[in-house]
Parts: C-alpha cells; structure tokens; sequence
C-alpha cells in the first residue's frame, strides 16, 4: 500500500475539497450566466427575426397595393370587354409596366382564367390549375400570394382581381422570383443567420451563410410557406468558453495558492515534529545514542506525545543496557551449550552406530566363518574325488567296462563338472574372502572410543572409511587412493573415521555428474598429512572463511545440517592438528588434514 505524508494529505484533502466547492460554484455560476445570456442573446434574435420578418410582408404588401393600382386601369377593362379591339394596346401598355422601378412577368386573365396576355416569354403558364384562380374569380379573396413553381424556378406569384361594376372580370397576376424578398435585407441584418423558406418540407431558397445552430420557424399560413431562421451561435460560445475558461483558471490559481500554503503549514506544524520523532524511533531501533525531543511545540498533542517518548526512551535504554549484559552471558553460554550439544549428539550416534555394527559384524563374522571353513574342505574333498575318478579309470583293464565308464560319464557331463567345479569353489570363497574384509572393515569403522587415545594406523582406518563409503561413491566418483606407509600415533580411531567419512561424502557430493577423487597420505615436516581432493563444483571464495562455523551450510534445506566440517575441524583441534582447504569455484576442493607426530608417542610402522 502506497504510504503519503501528513502535509501531502492535508493539502490533497484541502484540493479535493475546494476543487469540488469549486467545480460545483462554477456550475451553478456558469449556469445562471448561460440563462441569462441565451435569454438575452433570443430577446435579441427574436427582435432581429421579427424586423427581417416584417420586412419580407411589407414587400409583399408594396407590391400588392401597386399591382392592385394597376389592375384598376381602365384599359385592362376595355381588353377584358373587347379583347379583339384592344389586345394591342394592353400588350404595349405591360411591356412598359414595373413595380417598385422593376419588371416581372405579369399576366392578364379574362373571367374564365384564360391568359389574354403575358409578358412572359417562351413560356405558356396554365392558370386555370391554380384553385386560387377560381376563388378571385369568384370573390372570395381579395388578393392573393402563393410560392408556385414555373418550369424549375420559384416565384412569389402575387394577383389580384379586376372589377367593373363590382363584378370581377380578370385578373391580374405578377411572378416575382423568389429570392427578390431578400434584395432589401441584404445587410448587416443577415450577420450570424441563414434564413430558408419552405414549402412542403422542401427548401425553395436560401438567404446568409451557410451555418448550423439554434433554429427559428416563422409561418405564413396564408401564402403557405415557413420561413426558417438558424442561428449562429459559435461567436457566443466562444465567448462563454473563454468566460468559463477564464473563471476556471482564476479558480484553479486561487485552489493551487491555497493548496500550496495547508502544505507549508502541515509541513511545519505535523509532518516536522513527526519526522523529528520518526528519526528518534529509528535511532532507538539501531541502539544509535537516544534523541531528546523538544517538548515545547505549538501543537499540544503533540508536545504531550513528545514528553511521554522521552520518558519512554530513558526507560527502555536502561532496561536495553541490562538486556545487553545478561544476552551477552547468555549468548556465551548458548554458544556453548550448542558446540557442546553437536558434539554429544554425534558422539552418541557414532556410538550407537558404532555398538550396532560391531554386533552386526560379530553375528555375520560366525556364518561366514562357517562358509568359508566348509567351502575350503569342500575344495579338498573335491580334489580326492577327481583324483580318484581318474585312477579309476585308469585300472580298468576291460575295454568293455572302461567304454561303460566313459559313456556314464559322458552321460552325466561327469568331465563338464570335473572342470567348473573347481572355478566356482574359488570364486564362492573368494566372495567370502571379500565379505569378510567388509566386515573386518566396518569392525574397524565403528570401533568404539576410549576415553584415552589409543595407538592407531591410519591407513588402516581410512581403508576401512573407504570401504563403508564404497557404496555411495560409486556411481559418480572414480577413486585413486595412494597410501603411503605412515607411523602409527597416538588418536581417536573412531573420531577420525568420522572425519574422514565427512570429507569423503562432501567430496562426493560436491560432484554432479562424474568425477574424480584423490586420496593420498604421506609424512611433511614432521606431520602425517591426509588429502581428501576431488573435480567437484567447487567453493565460492566468499563462503570459504563460514565453512567451519557450526549450522552453516550452503546445501538445500533438508540435504544438511552445517555439522560435519564443524565437527571435524574441533575433533582435528582435539588431536592438536589442521584442517585446511584449496577450491577453485568450478575445478574443485581439497581438503588437507594435518596430524603431528610426537616422538615419544609414535610406533613405527611395519
């Protein structure tokens, strides 16, 4: 779990709470002044649109009122009543007619709906599918607007009806394209707004830049049209973005400022003292000399907490100065116990070891003496049986009996048994020969100390140690033993062949696969020497100088114990010798054991 300071949390405590104070201000801030700008912002458009609005029906309405003043000159009645009489003089009278300073297409009709006259060229518009046509010829409209569309275009087609005596004779119509509605509005009015009319859900026409936004229908439910404003409202977002972004930063700044001063002072007032008394803690956990705190600090906890911790630490040195003595005694006294325990221990089990074996071997010892002794008379008694069975053959004077003889023998593979007999009587007693140099061996191993050294040969018990460990090396190991003849001294036979059966069982295990070991005796300077040296893995320099501490053991858990080389170096020690040791980290080790020859204790050797 990741760890923080007091001043750190305190300041992250403050951020978090003033951040979210604050991101809640903001919101609540940046909602009210949204509101109050988008109302504002919709009182102007709504203006805009309605001026915009206001404008395209009085340009509607302008060029009403001109077309119905036209309609009321009196020779479009003289052409309704005579057309054939005055259709000439109607055609040069619209060809000069326009309405606000322009000309549009305008149409005569008689009271049927059929065009007298037009000024549209290369198109013949049928009025008479238009039903609004038929209603002012009726009178029941005064006037009328409508978006119609003339052979892919749009116009605004404006008519009125012409009147004799209160009775509707024609009517007069005049297309204005569609987008002349705007030719007055095209000003700053149009700024930040598109403005599309709409007829049936389909866009006629379009006026301003091409934007997305907000968007606003007007509907003239009379001409059959909606016109639909959209809004740009990017310049107002902007600008409330920068308003957010502003107020956000000023926030932020004022949050950091803040942050930065609960810092300093938790830094100051909580983590300072703290770190103070973390310091003292750890010097005390070292046994460093002990750290008086200051008492007199602003915080009153606190200052109560250090009072109480220097009380504490004078205790607890006095109390570790005592502990110090009585562990050093102790330690001493382990120490001890544990070197004397291990050697209890191992002698006991070399003694038990040792009283097992010898009844061991004495019970074998008596039946193997028994095969031996009886294998060898055997072995006489088989040499008076051949001797016998050859001058027997050897009297019979009768061929016939003689030629018997030999087909019985024959039979009976008599000369077959004649010649392996004897092999195997000497191979079985050779078997005894070897079981009973085994046996000789393990006597010897396991012989039993005294509490007085003894005269003992060397070589002897290490031929003995070779023969018990035999077993254990063979698989891997390759022994090359070159015994030299030795003195005899004065030693503890049975706790040298513990020795050398340690040596010899490190040696073979410090091999992995195949390898080597090469034991040699010999006299140096007035030493016997005794050198255990093997191909194994070797011993890293830096565990070299612990190899003799007792426990230690760089064998995997449950394959040691850190005894045997203690052991052994204190059983050298006993016998006032040396034990040292070469290895090269990879090639090998090799074990040299050093035992010193006393004049007045040797027997020389035979």
């Amino acid at each position: 779990m990741k760890k923080t300071s007091i001043s750190f949390a305190l300041a992250r405590f403050v951020f978090i709470s003033y951040l979210s104070l604050a991101v809640i201000t903001s919101i609540l801030v940046i909602n009210y002044v949204l509101n109050s700008t988008n109302k504002e912002y919709d009182k102007i458009i709504n203006r805009e649109i309605s001026t915009i609005t206001n404008n395209y029906k009085i340009f509607i309405e302008q060029h009403l009122i001109l077309l119905a003043e036209q309609a009321n000159t009196p020779l479009y009645i003289q052409a309704l009543m005579q057309p054939d009489a005055n259709l000439g003089k109607v055609q040069d009278f619209m060809s000069d007619l326009t309405l606000l300073g322009k000309q549009y297409e305008e149409s005569l009709l008689d009271f049927e709906g059929n065009t007298l006259h037009t000024t549209t060229k290369d198109i013949n518009i049928d009025y008479q599918q238009f039903t609004w046509v038929n209603q002012l010829l009726q009178q029941q409209q005064n006037n009328h607007v409508s978006a119609v569309n003339i052979s892919g275009a749009y116009y605004w087609s404006l008519a009125v009806p012409i009147y004799y005596n209160n009775q509707v004779e024609g009517v007069l119509v005049a297309n204005i394209p569609i987008d002349f509605i705007n030719q007055q509005s095209q000003n700053s009015r149009l700024n930040g707004l598109m403005v599309e009319i709409i007829q049936d859900e389909k866009v006629l026409t379009s006026f301003g830049n091409s934007i997305t936004g907000r968007q606003h229908l007007e509907a003239w439910q009379q001409v059959g049209v909606v016109f639909r404003f959209t809004i740009d409202d990017t310049a107002l977002n902007e600008e409330l973005s920068r308003l957010a972004f502003q107020l956000g930063a000023i926030i932020l700044i004022a949050i950091a400022i803040t942050t930065f001063l609960t810092y300093l002072f938790g830094y100051r007032y909580f983590v300072k003292p703290i770190l103070s008394l973390s310091k003292a803690t750890d010097q005390l956990d070292k046994g460093d000399e002990r750290i008086n705190l200051t008492e007199n600090i602003h915080i009153r906890e606190l200052a109560e907490l250090f009072k109480k911790f220097n009380l504490m630490t004078e205790k607890v040195a006095k109390r570790e100065d005592a502990l110090r003595k009585s562990y050093s005694k102790l330690s001493c006294a382990n120490d001890e116990l544990k070197q004397s325990e291990s050697q209890l221990v191992q002698s006991e089990k070399m003694a038990s070891i040792g009283v097992l074996a010898s009844g061991v071997a004495h019970e074998i010892n008596n039946p193997i003496g028994f095969i031996k002794s009886n294998l060898s008379m055997l072995r006489d008694y088989f040499v008076d049986i051949e001797k016998y069975y050859h001058t027997s053959l050897l009297n019979l004077t009768n061929e016939t009996q003689r030629a018997i003889q030999q087909d019985l023998a024959k039979k009976h593979d008599i000369e077959f048994f004649l010649k392996d007999i004897p092999p195997l009587l000497e191979s079985s007693i050779g078997g005894v020969e070897r079981v009973t140099e085994i046996v000789q061996s393990l006597k010897t191993f396991a012989r039993i100390d005294l509490p007085d050294k003894s005269i003992v040969d060397i070589n002897e018990g290490l031929n003995a140690t070779l023969n018990m460990v035999w077993n254990e090396l063979k698989f891997n190991c390759k022994i090359h033993v070159d015994l030299k003849p030795l003195p005899r001294i004065f030693a503890y036979p049975g706790k040298l062949n513990q020795v050398f059966m340690n040596l010899l069982i490190n040696a073979g295990q410090s091999i992995d696969d195949k390898g080597d070991i090469y034991v040699r005796t010999y006299v140096k300077n007035n030493d016997i020497v005794v050198e255990v040296k093997d191909t194994g893995c070797g011993i890293n320099p830096e565990h070299l100088s612990q190899i003799f501490t007792p426990f230690y053991t760089t064998k995997a858990i449950g394959e040691g114990t850190g005894l045997g080389l203690s052991i052994s170096h204190q059983i050298i020690e006993q016998h006032d010798g040396r034990l040292d040791v070469v290895s090269t980290l990879g090639e090998g080790s090799c074990f040299s054991l050093y035992l010193p020859i006393r004049s007045n204790e040797t027997e020389s050797s035979v």
